[in-house]
C-alpha cells in the first residue's frame, strides 16, 4: 500500500496579497477546486493509501482563504469518508482572512494553522504587501493574536532577506514577545515566476548559520522555547531519528491542483516550467486513470533523473547524512537539469540549519551544567 508524507491539495491559485517573492504563476486566477475534483481524490487517491498511514493534508498554493469557508466545510466532510484514521489536515495562510469561523473551523475539525509572517513589522511589509501596495503586519498579527485567544498556536513561517541577517536581536524579541514558539525560516528562492532571490547577489552561507545560532542562544539563555523546525529536523536526525527525504521519491510528496493536474516529488513543481518534462503535469485525477499517472514512463525517467542527482549529492557533500539529496525543484530551476547536486537552496537553508546545530552544541558544552538546569523551558518539549 501506498504511505506517502504529505498531499498538498490546492483549492485556489489566487492569492489576495502580493508578496515581493511569489513564485505562483496564476496568482489572478480564482479558479476554485470543483465538487468532482474533491470526489476524484477521494474515490481515486485516498482509498490507495494504508490504512495505517498518517498522511499530512496540507491546503495550500495561493491563499486558502480566499475560498468560502462552507466550500471547506463540504470538502473536509467528503475527504474524511476515506482518508486514514491517523490523517493530519493543516492549512498555510497569510492570515489577512483569517478570522474568528476560520478558527472555530480549525477546532471542530482539528485542522492545524500555519501562518507566514515575516518577523519584525518593518521587514514583513517590505515585502509581503496588499495589492494596493500596503504593509499586511497588522492584519497577520491580529490573526495570531485570535488564534492565540482561542488556544490556538500555529506554526510560522518567515521568508528571510539579506538585511534580516543583521538583526537578530530583533527577531528574537519578535518571536519572543509574541509567544512564538515554532518557527520554520526559508529564503526567497529563485522559482517559478520568481526568476531572481535577494540572496543571489553574494555567500550568505555564514551569516544565515549566524543569525540562526544567535536566535538559539539568545532562546536558551532567556529560557524561551524557540523551536527552528529546520535545526530541530537536523537534530532529531543525528540523535538516532530516520532521514526521510520526501521530495527524491515518486508519490512521497502529491499535489493536486484546482482543476485536477496532479505532481509530485517537490510540491513547487506546479510552477517549474520544463517542456522536456511536460512542466512536471503528471496527469489529470479528473481525465486520467490514477495507476497510469502512478506509474507512468514520464514518473520513471523523473525518477530516474532525480536519482542521478541524489548520487551526485551523496560523493561530493558532507551534508548529505542530515539533507538525503536536496530539492528537485530548485536543482531544475537553478541549475536546468534534475541529475545535478547543489544549489543555492542548499547553501542557505541545509547547510546553515547544520552548521548553526554544531555551533550550538560546542557553545553549549562549554556552559556549567546549573546553567542548564536554571533553564529547563528550552528543552520542556519534544523535537518536532
Amino acid at each position: 500500500m501506498w504511505r506517502p508524507a504529505l498531499i498538498v491539495l490546492q483549492p485556489t491559485p489566487f492569492c489576495n496579497i502580493d508578496c515581493d517573492y511569489c513564485y505562483l504563476r496564476h496568482r489572478d486566477d480564482r479558479t476554485v477546486m470543483g465538487a468532482k475534483v474533491v470526489s476524484a481524490i477521494r474515490d481515486k487517491i485516498f482509498p490507495r493509501i494504508a490504512r495505517d498511514a498518517a498522511p499530512t493534508i496540507i491546503w495550500h498554493a495561493g491563499e486558502p482563504t480566499t475560498v468560502p469557508i462552507a466550500w471547506y466545510r463540504s470538502a473536509y466532510t467528503e475527504l474524511r469518508k476515506t482518508a486514514p484514521g491517523a490523517t493530519n489536515f493543516s492549512l498555510q495562510s497569510n492570515g489577512i482572512g483569517l478570522g474568528r469561523d476560520w478558527i472555530e473551523f480549525a477546532r471542530e475539525t482539528g485542522t492545524q494553522i500555519g501562518l507566514s509572517i515575516d518577523g519584525p513589522r518593518e521587514f514583513h511589509d517590505a515585502r509581503r504587501k496588499t495589492r494596493n501596495g500596503k504593509g499586511t503586519w497588522a492584519l497577520a498579527m491580529q490573526a495570531l493574536r485570535e488564534l492565540q485567544q482561542a488556544r490556538i498556536h500555529p506554526n510560522v513561517v518567515t521568508v528571510l532577506h539579506p538585511l534580516s541577517l543583521q538583526a537578530v536581536d530583533a527577531y528574537f524579541e519578535f518571536y519572543r514577545d509574541n509567544d512564538i514558539s515554532h518557527v520554520s525560516f526559508s529564503i526567497d528562492e529563485s522559482e517559478g515566476r520568481h526568476a531572481t532571490s535577494s540572496f543571489d547577489a553574494g555567500d550568505y552561507t555564514d551569516a544565515i548559520t549566524g543569525f540562526l545560532f544567535g536566535l538559539m542562544k539568545r532562546a536558551y539563555l532567556e529560557g524561551f522555547p524557540l523551536h527552528i523546525k529546520e535545526v530541530e529536523r537536523i537534530a532529531s536526525i543525528l540523535a538516532g531519528g530516520q532521514l526521510r527525504n520526501e521530495q527524491i521519491d515518486a508519490w512521497d510528496v502529491l499535489v493536486v491542483a484546482a482543476n485536477g493536474d496532479v505532481t509530485t516529488f517537490s510540491p513547487e513543481f506546479m510552477e517549474v516550467r520544463s517542456q522536456a518534462h511536460r512542466n512536471f503535469n503528471f496527469g489529470n485525477i479528473l481525465i486520467d486513470d490514477f495507476d497510469r499517472i502512478f506509474t507512468s514512463a514520464l514518473v520513471a525517467r523523473t525518477q530516474a533523473e532525480i536519482r542521478q542527482g541524489v548520487d551526485l549529492c551523496r560523493a561530493r557533500c558532507r551534508y548529505f547524512a542530515v539533507c538525503g539529496g536536496g530539492a528537485p525543484s530548485n536543482k531544475m530551476q537553478e541549475n536546468g537539469g534534475l541529475d545535478s547536486a547543489e544549489t543555492q537552496f542548499c547553501r542557505f537553508s541545509v547547510q546553515p540549519a547544520a552548521e548553526a546545530f554544531r555551533k550550538m552544541i560546542h557553545w553549549a558544552r562549554q556552559i556549567p551544567e546549573d546553567r542548564f538546569i536554571s533553564n529547563p523551558k528550552c528543552f520542556a518539549e519534544p523535537l518536532t
